[in-house]
């Protein structure tokens, strides 16, 4: 049973099709779902959990989902609420900046009548993001959803991945964020993400790291771009170059990455206990160098979904 859930927004990138941002086209996205679709095209057991409204674009993400043949056992539909939106531009080299149209979203309206309809005895693997964390009913709800993770013994992923421009009060996510640190398994961050919350807690980030080891994670993760990639655990740090490429565009990276360490730490050696992996600097290693080639490949075109790599363009 390795089956894993993609917790949290799913919603429509509108992406530009030309260099000058001038022309967009809906794209469907969302970090967690991005996550979903990353690990079932490498072989994994995606299900997707969260709100859409019932409008166009949800009948077309749910589409997109099940074309990934991504489970939609858990998206719900919110009536009279709307789809969320974002408007991506890119820059001359890939880089991304965001607009987003999510006020009272469907995203934003899922309940803890929603998560005690989970069948959290079928899963492995709990992932989620930071942006249900960012309005208090869809923070409440996410603290559920964990509480039920951990009471099920699945490994519980947090890819931080902060959208400061949908934080109403920005002070809030620093103490949003660690809050979720001691539910947590594996934590990701960027290194403009740990530079941000290390100041929030008048720490150096090497200190506000080892304060997430001593909450109880077991690996953080952090990337940094182009950059050499790390993983800490109480016991060790590696760190691993990333592939050279020439990006077209960044939009999914992060998460392909961590599609692939997820996959990884699930899929291979499956003669050992996850815990004994989490705990191995050797299989750890293995899966950062797995991630890093996600993530890598994730560049080579535009778009969310059909950019995510299979295992095919992995081994390739």
């Amino acid at each position: 049973m390795k089956k894993l859930l993609s917790f949290g927004e799913l919603l429509i990138d509108m992406l530009p099709v030309d260099n000058d941002n001038s022309a967009y086209a809906p794209i469907p996205g969302g970090a967690p779902a991005n996550v979903a679709v990353g690990y079932q095209k490498l072989g994994g057991d995606a299900y997707f959990c969260g709100g859409m409204g019932n409008d166009h674009f949800a009948s077309q993400l749910r589409r997109s989902l099940e074309h990934y043949q991504v489970n939609t056992e858990y998206l719900f539909t919110i009536e009279e609420a709307q789809t969320a939106l974002v408007i991506v531009s890119l820059d001359e080299v890939g880089e991304r900046s965001f607009n987003f149209y999510r006020h009272n979203t469907a995203d934003l309206l899922v309940t803890k009548a929603h998560i005690d309809r989970i069948n959290w005895s079928a899963l492995s693997t709990f992932h989620f993001c930071s942006n249900t964390l960012t309005h208090d009913s869809i923070n409440t709800t996410t603290l559920s959803a964990l509480q039920a993770a951990n009471t099920h013994n699945i490994l519980v992923s947090f890819d931080v991945n902060l959208r400061y421009s949908l934080w109403s009060d920005t002070a809030d996510i620093a103490d949003r964020v660690f809050a979720c640190y001691r539910f947590c398994d594996v934590v990701k961050l960027s290194h403009d993400e740990l530079t941000f919350l290390a100041k929030q807690a008048s720490i150096s980030p090497l200190e506000y790291t080892q304060s997430l080891l001593d909450e109880g994670v077991t690996l953080v993760f952090l990337t940094d771009g182009a950059n050499p990639a790390k993983v800490y655990h109480q016991t060790f740090v590696i760190e691993q170059a990333a592939p050279f490429i020439k990006p077209v565009d960044t939009t999914c990276a992060g998460d392909a990455f961590i599609a692939g360490v997820l996959y990884h730490l699930n899929h291979t050696h499956t003669e050992l206990e996850l815990t004994e992996k989490l705990n191995s600097s050797h299989y750890v290693k293995e899966a950062l160098n797995f991630g890093l080639k996600c993530g890598s490949k994730a560049c080579l075109a535009k778009g969310a979904f059909p950019a995510l790599p299979d295992r095919v363009a992995i081994l390739d």
